[in-house]
């Protein structure tokens, strides 16, 4: 079968690797389309060495293989396996950029509804990144919230915000195609960190206050320390984006005195087994997704930005790597091979 592999820095091409049937536990699926996720991905493409979550002394080496969140239909189902057949439309995660995903059965959830296209599901896992961190802030009824890095995971964010009740949801990003999507997917305004008084708008947005909630999408260090001087007090900052090399805060003035609550939101720190309020297992964040998906509160359709064949990834890949306004929603359709 084919699949995509990072061969060596900056290098991305379409190969020939082997299939493998599924063992008693797992689902083999025939995949109809992969997504991007553009922050690991491009970190993975350009030979980043902290891309794991774990400390190691020994760097990752080539090739690597990503594309983590996908779509397609099972093939194939393993001896012990319930709840699943041939033929069923599907959401996977944990898989990679190729044409089968032999899983584990946890890691396939059945789409419910006729009403949820392929190619929209394969951005739903990854959007689960986003849920994660909107519920480890906890917004009540009412509480502002800012969402700042508005790539997918953060027009996720606004999006999720919205839905649990936000007032105002505010976005940040430098990009102004990317403020009028956060505009168009839920914010009620759309900010430039840039500007000068910067936080003096959000101050005013707020009542003076400040944010109770932020969603920290850049990984970026100067953009944590700007949102913090956006915070309120008691305010609550999940970090969403990977900060990937140590940085600098002013922990004294802008976490400690002021009460802020820091919040590791990266999308393994939630359980595995039993979900629980404010952290929910991978599968139960993606089944809920699904239905909002299906009940047309969560526009997937508009952040879709290209759709490429398998063979196209080379140049893709390669825009990834080197192109800064790389665009939000990008997937390969498995079915064009």
């Amino acid at each position: 079968m084919k699949r995509i592999e990072f061969v060596e820095k900056n290098v991305a091409k379409l190969v020939e690797t082997a299939d493998r049937m599924p063992e008693a536990d797992e689902v083999r699926v025939r995949m109809h389309y992969t997504a991007i996720s553009a922050g690991t991905e491009r970190a993975n493409l350009i030979g980043e060495e902290n891309v794991a979550g774990m400390r190691t002394s020994t760097p990752p080496g080539f090739p690597r293989c990503v594309g983590y969140s996908g779509s397609g239909i099972v093939e194939t189902i393993g001896e012990n396996v319930t709840g699943l057949q041939v033929g069923d439309r599907v959401l996977t995660y944990w898989g990679k950029h190729q044409q089968y995903n032999t899983l584990p059965k946890q890691n396939v959830v059945k789409l419910e509804s006729d009403k949820i296209k392929m190619d929209e599901t394969a951005l739903v896992f990854i959007s689960t990144f986003a849920l994660a961190a909107v519920r480890k802030v906890k917004i009540e009824l009412g509480e502002s919230n800012m969402v700042v890095g508005l790539g997918l995971l953060g027009l996720f964010s606004v999006q999720y915000a919205h839905l649990a009740g936000a007032m105002p949801v505010i976005a940040a990003d430098m990009n102004p195609q990317r403020r009028e999507m956060a505009l168009k997917l839920g914010a009620d305004v759309a900010l430039d960190p840039t500007d000068a008084d910067y936080v003096e708008k959000v101050k005013a947005l707020t009542g003076g206050k400040g944010v109770n909630t932020i969603i920290e999408v850049t990984g970026r260090g100067e953009a944590l320390n700007s949102a913090l001087l956006c915070a309120a007090k008691f305010a609550r900052v999940a970090l969403l984006g990977c900060t990937r090399h140590p940085t600098t805060v002013d922990f004294y003035h802008d976490v400690h005195f002021p009460g802020v609550t820091l919040i590791g939101a990266h999308t393994m720190a939630r359980p595995q087994l039993e979900s629980y309020p404010g952290y929910w297992t991978h599968a139960d964040d993606c089944r809920a997704a699904l239905r909002y998906l299906a009940a047309g509160r969560l526009n997937v359709h508009d952040m879709i930005s290209e759709i490429h064949s398998p063979e196209e990834a080379p140049e893709v890949f390669h825009r990834l790597a080197f192109d800064p306004k790389f665009p939000i929603g990008v997937l390969f359709d498995w079915t064009k091979l």
